[in-house]
């Protein structure tokens, strides 16, 4: 038996009929891969998704605001300031460019394309009164998986020529249900729980091809790969909101562990050609259950709110050493690599919003830093957006939204340059009443 990846993780494979031939496969998949830095990340990891269009037109900043139905997700404490009933909904368009790049080769540009639901719920103020009870219940998009990529060209490290594609696709959506409170005149208290589910598609279809000799015996190799994954889990959050006085408000959040149970589906594929025009397959498939245990997320926010503007800035933390796998997904992977490869995140969102009285709207910009909680020395460029956002209440009960962000990350190393380039473009409603 050997060991052979998995879309960047080792599991038994059938012992193919030459050892120099496993070797060559080994390596290859190895140092060919299009994403070998990145490939054994845990995707459920810090990959978190922009909810609401107002939110987002802001950059994310809104736990010292959470004034709307995204604050079930943001900051359920907020949920206390609505006393009208409140129906909501929104849909994201994201388009996603990669670029990727052998030293010494060109480079080769990939773009993939999804509009799907952001969000949908309702908030019911129990009573009208200011200090009354108000519950939301809604789902919100909270992780995206979607992507595309591509790499051809010699790879330095071992000298094949690679063409080799990737594609992902799916969602993670939280059903929420939370409610809130006041306290005191000027603190409110609110909690939601959420149940998490979803699934993920990715598949990797990879042409190599030894026209530097590197194998006296192999001509080339393809490998097809596939897995379909699918998540189940549970988790909760606390939020605290005060108003310090008219001008300032602050907010805080708990989010707390939660074990996210993951199903997974998976296929390859192996043809290799012989240089003597003879061949060799392999084939394997299987199923396996894990879960992952998330840490704690800590979250702060402040805002400033002034005649027609308001000023918003938000901190989140998490430390994701914490993480922790029931059962490692594969054999070259253990609860170790996330102390060894991951590291704590802090997530900075600030934001402004400014009110025009004479067209009765609002416009908004942010920025928002998500740091790759993966910790290698081939991240280059954290990923940063800017984000533009626009606003308009008509009859004093249906509020419009629409928010751009354009995102930016870059990771490269001696032999392989990654970027990647995020166009979303959200838009929502809300009505009141």
């Amino acid at each position: 038996m050997i060991t052979k990846m998995r879309s960047g993780r080792f599991t038994e494979g059938k012992l193919l009929s030459k050892a120099n031939i496993v070797n060559t496969i080994i390596i290859m998949l190895l140092l060919s891969s299009l994403d070998a830095i990145a490939q054994s990340e845990e995707p459920t990891v810090n990959n978190p998704f922009g909810i609401g269009a107002r939110t987002m037109g802001m950059g994310g900043a809104f736990i010292g605001i959470a004034d709307d139905f995204t604050a079930i997700h943001w900051n359920p404490a907020g949920l206390a300031q609505i006393r009208h009933f409140e129906l909501s909904g929104g849909l994201s368009h994201t388009l996603l460019e990669s670029s990727s790049q052998f030293t010494g080769s060109s480079e080769h540009e990939v773009s993939e394309s999804a509009t799907k639901p952001n969000s949908v719920g309702i908030v019911w103020p129990v009573t009208s009164h200011r200090d009354g009870l108000k519950l939301a219940f809604g789902v919100n998009r909270v992780q995206s998986f979607d992507g595309r990529s591509i790499l051809k060209g010699i790879d330095p490290l071992d000298g094949f020529d690679v063409d080799e594609r990737r594609r992902s696709e799916g969602s993670i959506y939280a059903w929420s249900f939370g409610g809130a409170g006041y306290i005191s005149r000027k603190i409110s208290l609110g909690i939601s729980l959420d149940f998490w589910s979803g699934g993920q598609s990715q598949e990797l279809d990879s042409l190599a091809i030894d026209t530097a000799n590197v194998d006296k015996e192999l001509d080339n190799l393809s490998f097809y790969d596939t897995i379909d994954r699918h998540y189940w889990g549970f988790s909760g959050k606390a939020g605290s909101l005060v108003r310090l006085s008219k001008h300032v408000s602050l907010g805080a959040t708990i989010t707390f562990p939660m074990l996210l149970e993951i199903n997974e589906d998976w296929t390859q594929d192996t043809l290799i050609h012989l240089d003597d025009g003879t061949k060799d397959t392999d084939y394997d498939s299987g199923y396996f259950d894990y879960d992952i245990k998330r840490p704690f997320e800590f979250g702060g926010g402040i805002a400033f709110h002034l005649e027609n503007l308001i000023i918003a800035a938000d901190l989140r933390y998490a430390d994701w050493t914490q993480t922790e796998y029931s059962e490692p997904p594969a054999e070259d992977v253990s609860n170790e690599d996330f102390d060894n490869f991951y590291r704590d995140t802090v997530e900075v969102r600030v934001g402004s919003e400014y009110f025009i009285p004479a067209i009765n709207s609002k416009v908004r910009a942010g920025y928002m830093r998500n740091p790759i909680a993966f910790d290698d020395e081939s991240i280059t460029n954290e990923r940063d957006f800017l984000t533009l956002g626009i606003g308009t209440l008509i009859d004093e009960v249906l509020e419009l939204n629409a928010a751009y962000l354009l995102g930016l990350w870059e990771r490269s190393d001696d032999s392989l340059r990654q970027k990647h380039t995020s166009h979303q473009v959200l838009f929502s409603f809300a009505y009141r009443y």
